[in-house]
């Protein structure tokens, strides 16, 4: 009997996982709405307009990796200011108050926008966090006019890697090859 209630539970829960992972979208799926989140930089966006290109990285302050991301996304925000939106959006955050913090501390290091999601149960958690299945960061998402292009990690993010985007020559492929180590996700 506790066997067939373990079993039920563990197939309840993948099922319930992989109902959340069909409810976002796919590469070449319409994402059109930013979900409601509270920004510390720049801001409010609130939809993915036609005609732009958004880049959002998923990281916090305790992320060792998205800490260390965080030079590069600045350098490409200013190299792509006038093309690409650049969103940093904290996930997962144990201290709020720690990346408030830091980012008044950095403000002139962290030119793009940048928000907190907030709890577990926030608008950002359930429309954004829970559908996509994001257990891990950093994370980074390319959306252009709309339409979700590609879901990486920030290491396959490069000026020519952008560059597509902002030529009209995106491709995951093209982006692959032109990535750091070739085995973007």
């Amino acid at each position: 009997m506790g066997l067939l209630v373990v079993l039920l539970l563990t197939i309840t829960a993948l099922t319930a996982n992989a109902q959340r992972v069909e409810d976002f979208p796919d590469i070449g799926d319409p994402i059109t709405t930013y979900p409601q989140v509270e920004w510390i930089k720049g801001g409010p966006i609130s939809k993915f307009e036609d005609g732009k290109i958004y880049l959002v990285e998923l990281w916090a302050t305790w992320c060792v990796p998205c800490m260390a991301a965080m030079p590069h996304l600045n350098e490409l925000s200013l190299k792509f200011k006038d093309k690409i939106t650049f969103i940093a959006q904290d996930v997962f955050e144990r201290d709020e108050a720690k990346a408030v913090s830091y980012v008044k501390n950095h403000t002139n290091e962290l030119n793009f926008n940048i928000a907190l999601s907030g709890p577990p149960g926030s608008d950002f958690d359930k429309k954004w966090i829970k559908p996509a299945a994001v257990s891990a960061i950093p994370q980074t998402y390319l959306i252009q006019n709309g339409k979700l292009m590609w879901v990486t990690t920030p290491d396959q993010i490069n000026e020519q890697v952008l560059q597509l985007l902002v030529d009209g020559k995106f491709t995951m492929d093209a982006a692959k090859k032109l990535s750091k180590s070739g085995s973007g996700n």
